[in-house]
């Protein structure tokens, strides 16, 4: 799964690199994002531009009588997303970038779960593949998004047993466009395994989300 994740970038970083259509909105920098918090999300507009809104960690299906804060969907597994009721209409039609430049994982160890802080070996941002929807009520409308979960490469396997989904760049507008295949699809979703990864142990001080410096991302002994 995928509990926690980082964006330390300023918004410039993200109008540059996924080449965003309009402003970026104002969002807090974090390097301990926890679910239901608001972040940044990469979508395509109707005139097929990428454009940056700001969504709630945690799916709210559009069809759902009320939001349920007792259930969180943070992950949608890629073996299932395109069938379960909760995902499919997303996965069909509202799909989004997730940017990140890392995510934490846990590792079962004789001393309790170690954390661990996964990124790309280049350090470079990267997005993770996202799905989203628009909850509406009379006088409410709340924009909401999940992260898409494989089963682990072999340099992850280690550490957990499974994984966010990293999409490759070249296949960002294929995976944001409404009229993708979904077989196409499907196949994006494998590229994770040739993705560059690195990782080093990091303080269970991010174990709290009231925690929130750029010191979690910092190796320890």
């Amino acid at each position: 799964m995928c509990g926690r994740y980082t964006l330390g970038r300023e918004p410039d970083s993200l109008l540059d690199y996924f080449h965003l259509h309009g402003e970026v909105p104002v969002y807090h920098l974090s390097y301990n994002i926890a679910p239901s918090q608001t972040v940044p999300v990469i979508v395509q507009d109707v005139n097929h531009n990428r454009e940056c809104r700001l969504m709630r960690w945690g799916l709210v299906p559009h069809w759902a009588k009320q939001v349920d804060t007792r259930f969180r969907m943070i992950n949608a597994r890629c073996e299932t997303v395109a069938q379960k009721p909760a995902y499919r209409d997303a996965f069909r039609s509202s799909r989004c970038l997730v940017p990140a430049d890392g995510f934490y994982e846990w590792q079962q160890t004789a001393d309790g779960k170690q954390p661990f802080y996964i990124y790309k070996s280049d350090n470079a941002l990267f997005a993770m593949a996202g799905v989203w929807s628009k909850w509406q009520s009379t006088d409410n409308q709340l924009l909401t998004f999940s992260i898409l979960t494989t089963p682990a490469n072999t340099f992850m396997q280690s550490i957990h047993e499974r994984m966010p989904v990293i999409l490759s760049e070249p296949d960002y507008d294929a995976w944001l466009d409404p009229q993708t295949n979904q077989q196409v699809l499907l196949d994006m979703l494998q590229a994770h395994k040739q993705v560059e990864l690195a990782m080093h142990p990091v303080s269970k001080a991010v174990n709290s989300p009231d925690n929130d410096t750029k010191s979690l991302i910092k190796a320890v002994g």
